[in-house]
């Protein structure tokens, strides 16, 4: 059996309240004959608290089982706030990683590092060598370009890690990326196109089914408001700002509600804006896990796709929540352009605003609030046939068993 170990600091269960790519793809992956392994940290990245231990003094690894995949849970210092000690506990995720390897009784066939932060994908490479095997760089988050998309500047940080990307594009056999765009940009930075491979990210349909029956029609009768939801990261490139202005521009005579679903690093600040604004058309949330995400998208009428304004979300990014809200069957209103308003275009399934100003997403949604029951329940079905065609996990994880195996001989 070829054996795969996967390193992702933030990879999560579906228990867990997160992406679940990872584990998802893994769990295909031992359907067709792998032994997965994969190498994630207990301190949630949004929760900022252990899941798998009970203090940060606890440094031992915590292995678990489920549905074939084997992952090994590791210690990383604790955090609570964006400062210095957010790259501590990326560097002690590294440590941790390296450490781990003495405990695996045999090499693996491939091994995967993962870049929502640089330091994991380089903890990757660090066990490829080790085990001497061939080492797949999967981009997640393009580094340094992330740090200036969510408002950062260029500094030392940025050039240490921009240092440390392109030694990992350099050093990596083959780099999987999850958007096109990202190919397209790498392969202007100097990088072999056939050194890329596109796996972009998708969902569990099975996890995630749409509501049963129509629109309900009598409830906009009884003048109900329209629900919009959100189910994401509330961090600085997510543009939840914009999304505050949108309900604003909308207020009360709109009679529409915006549900905004997770955690992160900006939603006290959004819900003391939002507070001091008076929108009592905006409710947060707490993040749920995948199990309770698909009740929570049955009871909206749409979803909410929007980012910061900035280049790289033309072209470089592939967003999980998208996915979500079609497998839901949810009509969606979406900011970003480029790949991902290609996207819901191709899936017929949404509204495109006509620029990531909040003006231009406000209108999106009046027109989205125009549409009839029936043409909303059109959009809600041609974006679940789109999903399950184009970005199922078994559909992905098909693909990325054919990559690896390749990859192997």
């Amino acid at each position: 059996m070829p054996s795969l170990i996967w390193v992702n600091q933030f990879a999560l269960l579906p228990r867990d309240g997160g992406g679940t790519r990872h584990f998802e793809l893994g769990r295909e992956l031992v359907r067709r004959g792998w032994n997965v392994s994969i190498l994630a940290a207990d301190f949630h990245l949004h929760a900022r608290k252990y899941t798998r231990r009970s203090s940060a003094g606890d440094r031992e690894s915590k292995c678990e089982v489920q549905d074939g995949v084997e992952l090994r849970w590791l210690w990383a210092a604790p955090y609570s706030r964006n400062d210095w000690r957010r790259a501590r506990n990326w560097m002690t995720f590294y440590r941790s990683v390296v450490r781990e390897a003495r405990r695996f009784p045999h090499a693996p066939d491939v091994v995967i590092g993962s870049s929502p932060q640089i330091f994991a994908a380089s903890a990757g490479r660090a066990l490829a060598r080790k085990f001497d095997v061939p080492f797949v760089f999967e981009v997640r988050d393009l580094w340094p370009e992330s740090l200036i998309a969510a408002g950062g500047r260029k500094g030392i940080a940025h050039h240490l890690i921009e240092r440390a990307a392109t030694g990992l594009y350099r050093d990596a056999h083959r780099i999987l990326v999850l958007a096109r765009g990202t190919a397209d940009y790498l392969v202007g930075r100097g990088i072999p196109r056939e050194k890329l491979a596109h796996v972009p990210n998708g969902v569990d349909v099975s996890a995630i089914k749409p509501a049963a029956g129509e629109v309900d029609a009598a409830a906009r009768r009884d003048n109900a408001p329209v629900k919009l939801i959100y189910a994401g990261a509330h961090g600085p490139a997510n543009g939840l700002d914009r999304v505050l202005d949108a309900a604003e521009i909308l207020g009360p005579a709109a009679n529409v509600r915006f549900i905004l679903v997770g955690d992160g690093p900006s939603k006290g600040e959004l819900r003391e804006h939002a507070a001091r604004r008076g929108l009592s058309n905006v409710e947060f949330r707490d993040p749920v896990s995948k199990f309770a995400l698909s009740s929570m998208l049955n009871s909206a009428d749409a979803g909410l796709m929007v980012l910061r304004e900035s280049p790289l979300f033309a072209f470089g990014v592939s967003p999980n929540k998208l996915f979500d809200y079609l497998a839901a069957g949810l009509p969606v209103v979406c900011n970003v352009p480029g790949e991902v308003a290609e996207m819901l275009a191709s899936a017929q399934a949404g509204v495109q605003a006509a620029d990531g100003s909040a003006a231009a997403l406000a209108e999106g949604i009046r027109a989205l609030v125009r549409l009839t029951p029936e043409q909303r329940r059109m959009k809600a079905e041609a974006g679940r046939r789109w999903v399950e065609r184009e970005h199922s996990r078994e559909a992905l994880g098909e693909r990325l068993d054919a990559f690896l195996r390749q990859l192997m001989t």
